[in-house]
């Protein structure tokens, strides 16, 4: 059963006019951001048990938990996720910046990566390209991620970013290095 506690706040006018016409609503919201930011670094980052696929699916890491990515469609060598883009992840041209979009794309092959992976191993990434193909300024944008080619050392993974129809954002391609044994160990 979920608790709820009454918390009373005093604002500035102008803080409490960014919050919109609901402050209390926008409030509530950015503390459960912030608790879902807490559980992904409490798991990810300050746990010393191993992070397992499921857990993946479930929590976010701690740039998912920020970015607001969300794992649509998950199969071994294969991830999709979505995000919502939006004026707060803006450039100073006003669209939205590139790391973002190479954030998304470069998560989506990290997951498909990590999916063909056996418990005991982890990865890096040797190399990340990324070609920007046109402006986004809001939208719901997708990532689909996928391994081209596995192998025992190293992998080729690719992903394209699209729009909410469809049109092709960004491309990127990663080459990550399998880690095993004392190299897997902490990562």
């Amino acid at each position: 059963m979920d608790e709820t506690v009454a918390v009373t706040v005093e604002l500035p006018p102008e803080t409490a006019a960014a919050l919109g016409d609901d402050p209390a609503a926008r409030l509530a919201e950015l503390a459960a951001d912030e608790a879902t930011m807490r559980r992904s670094v409490e798991t990810y980052v300050e746990s010393d048990e191993p992070v397992g696929r499921e857990t993946v699916a479930e929590i976010p890491p701690p740039i998912g938990a920020l970015l607001g990515f969300e794992p649509v469609a998950m199969e071994p060598g294969s991830v999709t996720l979505e995000m919502e883009a939006s004026p707060r992840f803006a450039n100073p041209m006003g669209t939205l910046h590139g790391g973002v979009l190479c954030d998304l794309g470069d998560a989506a092959m990290g997951y498909s990566y990590a999916s063909t992976l056996s418990e005991e191993e982890s990865f890096t990434t040797l190399e990340l390209d990324v070609k920007f193909l046109k402006p986004v300024w809001k939208g719901t944008l997708r990532a689909e991620g996928n391994v081209v080619k596995g192998g025992r050392t190293v992998g080729l993974v690719e992903c394209d970013v699209t729009d909410a129809e469809g049109s092709l954002v960004a491309r990127l391609e990663s080459v990550c290095l399998t880690l095993r044994d004392e190299m897997a160990a902490g990562r």
